[in-house]
């Protein structure tokens, strides 16, 4: 959203925070997820980014997209949450799914068998990206399961674009790796 995209916005506070909620809510609460793996603690991250919003509304000038910048307001909100003692007593060892947010099938064409194998390939990925280092997890899961390019990802989380691209790069080569040890890959 650039400054004129920012003029298509209400010119009221709330009516703007209420446009981007409606426009990126479901955005926000998948990310938050999927760094936190717990759908509570999520819709907690995603009140709390509106929120964080609302309160600096005028600080957003419109130098990146409304996008970008709640994605970074997620991101820190987010890195703070996992950096608490008290998170990382809370933090899950088992399945990041088992929270109650559905991971959705695949719908190859009309081949139930099909569409099956390519859900439990996705999960069993799935499950390799939330083993990963969190710098990894990160610009993986913003680069594969929420379309950013590697310059948004750079201004999401306050990094270079030639560190974000290394560690897309190496987060690759480690899941390549997991995958051939899983007998997943080729």
């Amino acid at each position: 959203m650039s400054q004129s995209d920012r003029a298509a916005l209400p010119s009221d506070r709330t009516a703007a925070i209420d446009h981007l909620m409606r426009e990126y809510g479901t955005k926000v609460l998948h990310l938050a997820y999927s760094y936190l793996k717990d759908r509570h603690l999520a819709e907690d991250v995603a009140q709390e980014v509106f929120i964080k919003a609302y309160r600096n509304w005028e600080n957003f000038r419109g130098e990146s997209s409304a996008y970008t910048w709640l994605y970074r307001i997620t991101v820190n909100l987010c890195r703070d949450k996992a950096r608490s003692a008290w998170w990382r007593r809370l933090l899950p060892t088992d399945d990041p799914r088992a929270a109650g947010t559905p991971v959705e099938p695949d719908t190859a064409g009309d081949d139930p068998e099909e569409a099956v194998v390519l859900s439990d390939q996705r999960e069993r990925l799935l499950d390799y990206v939330m083993q990963l280092s969190d710098a990894y997890r990160e610009v993986i899961i913003l680069y594969y399961y929420h379309d950013l390019t590697t310059v948004e990802i750079a201004e999401v989380t306050g990094q270079n674009e030639n560190t974000v691209k290394t560690r897309l790069f190496r987060a690759r080569a480690m899941l390549k790796q997991m995958l051939q040890k899983g007998g997943v890959a080729r």
